[in-house]
């Protein structure tokens, strides 16, 4: 247990550099808790609300299960997506392992660099029941960290590693009885005779013959049991339809936006304005070097560097304005 906590303390500053990279903010990772819990207090504090990522390393043979805040779905969404999801539904979740997979490969290096190699496979975003129903350990290294930078309060996240030594053995399923076959019995009349019951269990017989008949088949087979099947559920949280959902962009795909480049501004007063010719020279604010605004419908999204493309002019991004800079600018 000491060599994952080892392992976790020895790439965290590659995560804060992938994270300062992607969510363009510059973070900083805090430990603050670090202890080896069993399987029933991992149970007992996990929240509902949480988001799951879980990957099983069959070299190690070992469980990984990163536990991020609810707010990470709106980071994410907002920074690499540019609408803000706030809920558990197929975009998030595609986006979630998108991220897991930019992590790993970041981590990659490092990860030799120490002498891991952890095993192929695709990481499985989770909900909390679904969770609960994997973990295959009874013992699991837990360490807890706050993430400053990415919001204007530190964001959690926690990471829980399978000891390889403590695996639960699978419950072999018991054997199902079988089940008794169905019996009519016929309980004579203790006032009447037994020649008496045969009669008239003969005669009601001759009186159903032809239903009987019709179904003489059906009766001596066996009877075949069906026992009700639960299915669990896929979201325990609605799907949002709001703004940001796949129908909804969708339904905005084929919207044109204008798109435009700002060298620079001033501001002149009318006089100044109307003593303007051909050849005046207008300064503008911006320094010679400085990048340049690229505008969607006239709101800032990004900034570039002008470049020449074939005679015509075009504009290399440099920097995208996140969301959280574009709403406190219009508050």
């Amino acid at each position: 247990m000491e060599k994952i906590k080892d392992l976790i303390q020895g790439c965290l500053a590659d995560v804060e550099s992938f994270l300062t990279t992607v969510l363009m903010e510059q973070t900083n990772i805090e430990i603050v808790a670090d202890e080896s819990r069993d399987k029933e207090e991992v149970e007992k504090q996990s929240v509902k609300e949480d988001i799951f990522l879980f990957k099983k390393d069959e070299g190690y043979n070992a469980e990984f299960v990163i536990v991020l805040d609810k707010e990470w779905f709106g980071l994410l969404s907002s920074i690499m997506l540019g609408v803000e999801e706030k809920s558990n539904n197929e975009i998030t979740r595609d986006l979630l392992k998108k991220f897991y997979d930019d992590l790993h490969k970041a981590l990659a290096p490092k990860l030799k660099e120490l002498g891991i190699e952890p095993s192929e496979g695709s990481v499985e975003v989770l909900t909390q029941a679904q969770l609960l129903q994997k973990l295959g350990h009874s013992e699991y290294f837990h360490v807890k960290m706050e993430i400053d930078g990415l919001a204007d309060h530190k964001v959690r996240a926690e990471i829980f590693a399978g000891n390889p030594e403590k695996i639960l053995k699978a419950e072999e399923p018991e054997a199902e009885e079988p089940e008794a076959k169905a019996e009519t019995e016929v309980v004579p009349d203790s006032n009447q005779s037994p020649a008496a019951t045969k009669t008239s269990f003969q005669e009601g017989n001759n009186e159903n013959a032809g239903h009987e008949d019709s179904h003489s088949t059906i009766s001596q087979e066996n009877v075949i049991s069906a026992k009700s099947v639960e299915f669990e559920s896929f979201l325990e949280q609605p799907v949002s339809v709001g703004n940001g959902s796949a129908r909804s962009m969708d339904l905005l795909i084929d919207v044109e936006m204008d798109v435009s480049v700002e060298l620079g501004r001033i501001g002149l007063p009318l006089g100044k304005l109307l003593q303007l010719s051909k050849g005046s020279v207008i300064e503008l604010e911006k320094l010679a070097g400085e990048p340049v605004d690229i505008l969607v419908n006239g709101h800032i999204i990004a900034k570039g560097e002008v470049v020449v493309i074939d005679e015509h002019f075009g504009v290399r991004i440099s920097s995208l304005v996140t969301t959280r800079q574009r709403l406190s600018e219009l508050s």
